[in-house]
């Protein structure tokens, strides 16, 4: 009995020895790490105020080092392809300026996962015609700890709206609707809406693009619009595991007088309205039992 005891008592001590240096094991901070205290949350914020800075500041090399060299976006994009792409997208939009607000943080040791919005706008001169570019990013960034700040190791964009408008397409009122997620494979309907001014004649086309770099467009095929002025379009969901756009082109003129016997139709205005469509890939593995029912 006293050899159970005394064992007993050298566990207690044992554990005893253990909790008073529990500060020093690795788990402290990695708890510490995990909760949202003002320190956490600050380095977050500060670090998204330096990724919109040097992106107003088209800082490439700066913007990059945000980024983890094993960084893979869910299009699929990765270190090379997204330096290609903000490479081309500054050189083409050189004024582009950039918004962003920090919605929410998750912690969880040495990562965090935030939630972002984004916002994007830049002026367009084409063939002496002013226009503008507008963009709108909700998405979702995973972060990892880099000494005393953060790296971004992916991202998962959840929404996604882009319009590219010159002249007349300035002044008309528009909107494209298209799911936010479909399943591969699946059918889904896309609609634009638009209430042009009188006087101003429209035509249009809806397409959809799977995302990649560089971006492979399809062939416009433009309508007339219905008597509401909308348009429809259905499409099947790819089944290549990759996201899409759904893109509509409009194309605005105004008739002028040619003499005395009719009418040009110049292009006095354009718009191509873009929106994001997250597939998701077909599961085989997931299985639904069904138990008969006995009569």
């Amino acid at each position: 009995m006293k050899k159970v005891i005394t064992t007993l008592l050298i566990l207690m001590l044992s554990v005893v020895g253990l909790s008073a240096n529990a500060d020093n094991l690795p788990i402290k901070q990695k708890l510490n790490d995990s909760r949202p205290t003002y320190a956490n949350k600050y380095s977050i914020v500060r670090f998204f105020q330096d990724h919109v800075y040097y992106a107003n500041q088209t800082d490439l090399a700066k913007f990059l080092k945000l980024y983890s060299p094993k960084y893979i976006s869910n299009d699929g994009f990765n270190m090379e392809s997204t330096t290609e792409l903000f490479t081309d997208l500054w050189k083409q939009y050189a004024g582009i300026k950039y918004r962003n607000k920090v919605n929410s943080v998750a912690f969880y040791g040495d990562t965090a996962v935030v939630n972002v919005s984004e916002a994007a706008a830049a002026n367009i001169v084409d063939d002496n015609k002013k226009g503008q570019l507008k963009s709108y990013v909700d998405v979702i960034y995973y972060l990892e700890r880099k000494g005393k700040s953060w790296v971004i190791t992916g991202e998962n964009v959840i929404t996604e709206a882009i319009s590219i408008t010159w002249g007349d397409a300035n002044s008309v009122a528009m909107f494209l609707e298209a799911p936010q997620m479909v399943g591969a494979g699946e059918e889904y309907s896309a609609k634009l809406y638009i209430a042009p001014p009188s006087g101003i004649f429209a035509i249009a086309s809806i397409s959809s693009e799977i995302v990649s770099y560089p971006q492979k467009p399809q062939k416009d095929v433009f309508k007339k619009f219905a008597s509401d002025y909308s348009l429809e379009r259905i499409f099947l969901a790819n089944d290549k595991n990759t996201n899409e756009y759904v893109v509509a082109s409009i194309g605005y003129s105004r008739p002028t007088m040619n003499g005395a016997t009719g009418f040009n139709m110049n292009l006095s205005g354009y718009a191509c309205l873009i929106r994001r469509v997250n597939v998701v890939p077909k599961n085989n593995y997931i299985e639904v039992k069904h138990e008969d029912k006995k009569v």
